[in-house]
């Protein structure tokens, strides 16, 4: 009888560690489920932005001035992009507050994290840019929300560091000059061709930035040249045009820039050789 009350007592205290450990794993499933599931949702609210940028950027690129209907229409976009952003970054703070409240770390869940900070980071610089585009346009219609409106501590710091990215994202590189003066520079040099003839330029792996002109490309669309010319670097045609003299064909006064996201998104860098 005392054998049989010990082995009764030992498969209650297995029964119950057993019950613990269940309680405790199904706990912890729910909660990186839980997880999982905001990111999800995070990750298509993206998406959903990503789509209704792109309808606002379409709206914008057609000439003449907007009518109404498409600023309604435009407006409409921007209120739910507001509106995403701000689940968003709700969503995120409550991962956060999740995260540090919860008896069991995760790495893989503190990374996960950390990437849709990044990505949500990224969104709002590209929010940014594109509420540039639509003041540079003089568009009258509503703002997006991004966090450089915010005006807590953490939020004018952010705002600052959107504001250098977004002058970085914006930034582009060109430099003009005769075909010895660039070689001389490093800038370019002359490959390929059979005894010297038939070589072509090309720009140089290990360039010195310093040597060319940077700007803004969203402030400048034309490029002055007042010569014959080459374009050593690729961009594409339909994204500019050149404004050639009237008495001289073959001498281009300048590269009128028509689309600069798109001039720009081959290379960051422009390289013209005049004769």
């Amino acid at each position: 009888m005392l054998v049989s009350a010990c082995n009764q007592k030992e498969l209650a205290d297995s029964k119950q560690q057993n019950d613990s450990l269940i309680s405790i794993v199904n706990e912890r499933n729910v909660s990186i489920n839980e997880f999982i599931v905001s990111f999800n949702e995070v990750e298509s609210n993206l998406d959903s932005v990503a789509v209704r940028q792109h309808i606002i950027y379409a709206s914008t690129e057609q000439k003449g001035e907007l009518k109404q209907n498409q600023k309604e229409r435009i407006n409409t976009e921007i209120a739910a992009i507001n509106n995403l952003m701000e689940q968003n970054r709700n969503k995120l703070a409550e991962l956060n507050r999740k995260l540090k409240s919860s008896t069991h770390k995760n790495k893989e869940l503190e990374k996960m994290i950390a990437t849709v900070n990044n990505q949500l980071a990224q969104k709002d610089i590209e929010l940014t840019a594109l509420n540039e585009k639509l003041n540079n346009l003089n568009v009258q219609v509503a703002q997006l929300q991004t966090s450089v409106t915010m005006l807590t501590d953490e939020g004018i710091a952010k705002s600052q560091t959107i504001a250098e990215d977004t002058k970085a994202l914006h930034t582009a590189y060109y430099v003009i000059g005769k075909t010895g003066e660039l070689q001389d520079a490093k800038i370019i040099d002359r490959k390929g061709g059979l005894l010297g003839i038939g070589k072509t330029s090309k720009l140089t792996a290990d360039f010195d930035n310093s040597k060319f002109t940077r700007i803004d490309y969203t402030q400048m669309g034309t490029i002055a040249i007042n010569s014959e010319m080459k374009m050593i670097t690729s961009h594409p045609s339909d994204s500019y045009t050149l404004d050639k003299d009237i008495k001289n064909k073959s001498k281009v006064k300048n590269i009128v820039i028509s689309n600069p996201e798109k001039f720009w998104s081959t290379s960051k860098y422009l390289v013209v050789v005049k004769d």
